[in-house]
């Protein structure tokens, strides 16, 4: 008898704590209920209505029924806000407590555009220019990252050759080409008010213009049956960069925007065009020498470098003029000059004519920078025109009658 009821008092004590959880895990259930009116005060289906814990995020969400009521059972005491979301409405109601008189609410957006001056339509466009901006950031930032990577293959291609090399300019294009891709999107999801759409603008414009800057490395060292091909790509490419610069120059124009569109014009062979562009450069921001004066200089390294020297001077003239101070414009403006020496007979003389400037320029480019990157050329070309007769601007000189 001892044991039996033994085992009945173990019983009861295992039971007591389930008889006292129960009734508080019912104590904190409630519901929400209630009816929603359209903005004519008649009842409004098919809202979507989620109803949110603030305390621990919990939610619920329900529809509302042809008659515009809705009823959610089984919440939990709580605070509360409910959202309700249907066509151009998505409308916050905050402060709601489960239990109390809200448990069972109307939401009349009738009365409430006429109170707080509510607009579905604009709430419907500021959620569209929500997620348009996201869109643009995320085809920008994904821009950045490709553009970051092409930067790094740069760097790796300046000590590269051979197969490396050719290899790595494949892999910098395909990083450009993703990157060219992501700025049109970008440009796409923006709106020309947007104010990111110049610095959008501008990537583009650049990731254009390293893809162009592929196409002439490439050209170096392809077959002569793809120069052709590789030529008009690279023309497309700066002539692109150079339409996406103007349009950020027509939002927001700058000396440095006309600058970048100068160069990339000058080897889009739009050389006056380019010019032109340098011009505004100057005036637009007289301060700016270095915008200016780089524009020049870069249109002056475009000829140089596809040996157009002698219509280098004027651009790489101005360069000088407008900084002084550049020790790379004064060597190359005294390279295009010495590559254009003449010559004429009088007689039986051969006489060397150099043009007006050379060696000052090369003196010049020493004095900037005695032991820069410049020096050793400047100091043989400043050789090489003392051997032709001196540093003087114009010079005759004698020179052994050719035989035969």
């Amino acid at each position: 008898m001892k044991t039996r009821m033994l085992q009945l008092g173990a019983m009861i004590l295992f039971l007591i704590p389930l008889l006292l959880s129960a009734p508080r895990a019912m104590a904190q259930n409630g519901q929400l209920s209630g009816q929603v009116l359209d903005l004519q005060g008649k009842p409004y289906p098919d809202v979507v209505v989620t109803i949110t814990n603030k305390d621990n995020g919990t939610a619920y969400t329900v529809k509302t029924d042809k008659d515009g009521k809705f009823l959610q059972l089984g919440i939990q005491y709580g605070n509360y806000k409910a959202n309700f979301k249907k066509d151009n409405i998505n409308y916050d109601v905050d402060g709601i407590t489960v239990p109390s008189q809200n448990s069972n609410m109307i939401v009349n957006f009738k009365d409430i555009a006429a109170k707080t001056g509510y607009d579905p339509e604009a709430e419907k466009k500021k959620e569209e220019a929500t997620k348009k901006f996201n869109d643009m950031k995320a085809h920008f930032d994904a821009g950045r990252t490709a553009i970051t990577a092409a930067d790094a293959l740069k760097e790796q291609i300046r000590g590269a050759s051979g197969d490396q090399l050719a290899d790595l300019l494949t892999k910098r294009n395909a990083s450009l080409t993703t990157a060219i891709n992501e700025f049109q999107q970008a440009q796409q999801a923006s709106t020309e008010k947007d104010k990111n759409l110049p610095t959008i603008l501008d990537n583009l414009g650049a990731s254009y213009s390293g893809s162009g800057e592929v196409d002439r490395m490439m050209l170096r060292s392809a077959p002569a049956d793809q120069h052709e091909v590789l030529r008009t790509k690279m023309t497309s490419d700066y002539t692109q960069a150079a339409a996406a610069v103007q349009k950020a120059i027509e939002l927001q124009p700058t000396a440095g925007r006309y600058m970048e569109m100068g160069t990339d014009l000058a080897y889009a062979g739009k050389m006056s065009d380019g010019t032109v562009a340098c011009e505004k450069a100057a005036a637009l921001e007289p301060s700016n020498i270095g915008a200016s004066a780089g524009c020049y200089k870069n249109i002056g390294i475009v000829l140089t470098n596809t040996n157009n020297l002698k219509d280098a001077v004027t651009p790489l003239q101005k360069a000088t003029e407008l900084n002084p101070k550049d020790a790379q414009a004064w060597f190359l403006l005294g390279g295009a000059l010495l590559n254009t020496i003449d010559y004429k007979k009088e007689g039986d003389k051969e006489i060397v004519v150099i043009p007006p400037g050379t060696a000052e320029a090369f003196q010049k480019c020493l004095e900037l920078e005695p032991n820069g990157p410049y020096a050793g050329d400047a100091k043989a070309s400043l050789d090489a025109i003392q051997q032709m007769g001196g540093s003087i601007a114009t010079k005759e000189v004698n020179k052994k009658k050719k035989s035969g």
